[in-house]
């Protein structure tokens, strides 16, 4: 009995199944074939074939380190790595971006947001509210960054990365047909498998919906201007480090709304603060034109989405 219940009580690194790692080799395996189809140098499809052989490799020596439990501190870097692939994901997608200079799309969408920002609600409350309202919409999007990190801080502060423990029974009994009984999940598996699938949806779909930022494009910041040292570091990091364009749907609105439903299922409180986060960073996004307002409605959607499809892959449904 002691030695199943220590088992049981092994990292979720050791006992989660593998759904992340799947995502990721599926979503390699998708860019390198893309790359090999796309117009890029020859410097370029090398970098994406190394670069997506190695994440993979490491994947994988991370996911046979899970099944034999011989390292712990390898079990904790499996917990963290996905934080760097998906930035990897992220700049292998721009790779495939090919601007449109008609920007047919932006002059649709832009007319929405016209509608939207040129409300006389709206362009009170950033009156009223100004400076100070401005500065924290532009805070609120600069926490995109950090958002998913610190989503799994979270779960290892409230020990949600710790597998749950198995109903009590005959060693040698049956697996049960219901979700317990077909494998244990944790939530440190569920919150990757929500995020991965709104993150890597969103790099899919990027190239197909070729948008310009409309703060590069259209320069329609409404209401007063009160946040130029928050705004200034948000456009110096997107000047580094983005791909220069508009993804839609939104990976940020995505991939922050699906963290907070997963943390929010097992950490209210806490998960109650991200969702206010993921609505500060959809609605950031908009007045700061970082992206247009069907980006972060489209975002939300695919994050939701992610949600309720990684917890019907979880047996949580």
């Amino acid at each position: 009995m002691t030695s199943r219940t220590h088992e049981a009580r092994q990292p979720a690194s050791d006992m989660r199944s593998d759904l992340p790692a799947v995502l990721f080799y599926c979503y390699f395996t998708y860019m390198t074939v893309e790359v090999f189809l796309s117009p890029l140098s020859l410097r370029e499809r090398a970098l994406v074939l190394g670069l997506n052989l190695l994440a993979c490799a490491t994947v994988f020596m991370l996911e046979r380190n899970a099944a034999t439990r011989r390292s712990r501190f390898l079990a904790v870097v499996r917990d963290w790595l996905p934080c760097i692939l998906i930035l990897v994901a992220y700049r292998e997608a721009g790779l495939l971006f090919l601007p449109d200079p008609s920007h047919c799309l932006d002059h649709i969408f832009i007319r929405w947001d016209a509608m939207l920002l040129r409300n006389p609600w709206v362009t009170a409350a950033l009156t009223v509210g100004s400076p100070w309202l401005q500065r924290y919409l532009e805070f609120s999007y600069f926490l995109c960054y950090p958002v998913v990190p610190l989503g799994v801080a979270t779960l290892y502060l409230t020990r949600q990365h710790v597998a749950p423990v198995p109903p009590a029974g005959p060693a040698n009994a049956a697996p049960k047909s219901g979700a317990t009984g077909r494998r244990l999940v944790s939530a440190l598996e569920h919150y990757w498998t929500a995020v991965l699938i709104a993150a890597l949806t969103c790099y899919v779909l990027f190239p197909l919906f070729p948008l310009t930022p409309p703060r590069e494009l259209f320069h329609d910041l409404p209401g007063p201007h009160g946040a130029s040292g928050l705004r200034g570091l948000n456009h110096w990091l997107l000047n580094r480090y983005a791909v220069g364009a508009s993804l839609f749907p939104s990976g940020h609105v995505a991939s922050a709304t699906a963290a907070a439903l997963v943390i929010r299922r097992y950490a209210p409180r806490a998960g109650s603060v991200f969702l206010i986060v993921a609505t500060s960073i959809a609605l950031a996004t908009i007045y700061g034109r970082y992206h247009y307002a069907a980006d972060a409605l489209a975002g939300a959607v695919v994050g939701l989405a992610a949600y309720l499809l990684s917890c019907r892959l979880g047996g949580r449904a």
